[in-house]
């Protein structure tokens, strides 16, 4: 046979071998190759300024740069959290759009009331980025300069006193609720859009106080708008060192923290869900991440989606019998 049509023979086979196994390759593989040829959405549940879109911002940018893509931050707030979880489960599950979740939209909320959305059947745990305790903190023109004196007021003052949240569902919520069942008194719950605005009323003396993230908090304590009355940790953070705990202010049952994890809608092909996991924690792992989120009072990290899935299960059985000793209830 002539050595050429040999060759034409068996580039055909090849080109057809190649054609076939093209055509057998889920579209989910192909585009895993290719993954991510576009910049990502980041979906963040409450307003900008607040301490997820702090940490968001610092995360999406690392997380940009280990992609080589860009991370759209977008912020869809309300109902405290619950209205950027909606809408991030309602995205396509083709690993462009992720979202933050944080105790209150992914552990409290769907305790509270009926929510829109399953963490366990709309969304898949990528990894937990954050946790860390609150700051109790009052105006600077506040009279209160312990938590003590906050609670001896609102002992004097029954329900005179009001504390701010990001909405219903939220830490400071919950952390408000537990106060009044601890101390004994009844101070008004406020609940706002995100601890932002809440904390901004604050900062204007026209709320008592607000438990929030240190991301928030900590550039007014040092400049001196705010004081910090108690730390909700056990132990007293490095960068308020000067805090005591609220163990130390005498109650010890208002330990407690709020924790930011990452999710994708549910659905999102195993190999491109790998591929962002591995740029999560390359991106975590960075030093400057480390630094950045200590020095906003978060402690960084990253963990299976099974570490997560874990997490959320022993948090949401901790969150839900306080619920039902406080007979909480959504008011929205």
């Amino acid at each position: 046979m002539d050595i050429s049509l040999v060759e034409t023979i068996v580039t055909r086979r090849r080109f057809l071998a190649a054609t076939l196994l093209a055509a057998a390759t889920p579209r989910w593989a192909l585009a895993a190759d290719a993954y991510p040829s576009r910049p990502l959405k980041f979906v963040v549940n409450f307003p900008p300024g607040g301490a997820a879109d702090t940490m968001a911002r610092i995360f999406g940018q690392k997380l940009g740069e280990t992609l080589k893509q860009t991370v759209i931050v977008e912020n869809h707030a309300g109902a405290g959290g619950a209205v950027g979880m909606i809408y991030a489960a309602r995205q396509a599950p083709d690993g462009y759009t992720f979202t933050m979740g944080t105790l209150g939209s992914a552990i409290t909320q769907p305790l509270i009331s009926q929510m829109a959305y399953d963490m366990n059947k709309d969304f898949m745990p990528v990894s937990l980025i954050a946790t860390g305790p609150a700051v109790v903190v009052a105006g600077a023109a506040s009279p209160y300069k312990t938590l003590q004196d906050l609670v001896a007021a609102a002992r004097a003052n029954p329900g005179k006193l009001n504390y701010g949240s990001g909405g219903i569902g939220t830490f400071a919520h919950l952390w408000g609720a537990m106060l009044n069942e601890a101390a004994g008194v009844k101070i008004t719950h406020v609940p706002y859009k995100g601890g932002a605005q809440a904390l901004n009323d604050v900062l204007a003396n026209r709320l008592d106080l607000i438990a929030v993230d240190p991301p928030a908090a900590l550039p007014h304590i040092r400049s001196g708008n705010l004081r910090a009355l108690a730390y909700t940790g056990a132990q007293r953070n490095p960068h308020l060192a000067d805090v005591p705990t609220v163990v130390e202010a005498g109650f010890k049952d208002l330990v407690g923290a709020n924790c930011w994890s990452i999710w994708m809608p549910a659905g999102v092909p195993g190999p491109i869900a790998a591929q962002f996991r591995k740029a999560l924690i390359t991106s975590m792992d960075d030093p400057q991440v480390k630094k950045k989120f200590s020095d906003l009072g978060a402690d960084a990290m990253h963990s299976t989606p099974d570490g997560l899935r874990q997490y959320v299960a022993a948090e949401t059985e901790k969150y839900r019998r306080i619920l039902a000793e406080q007979g909480m209830k959504a008011a929205i």
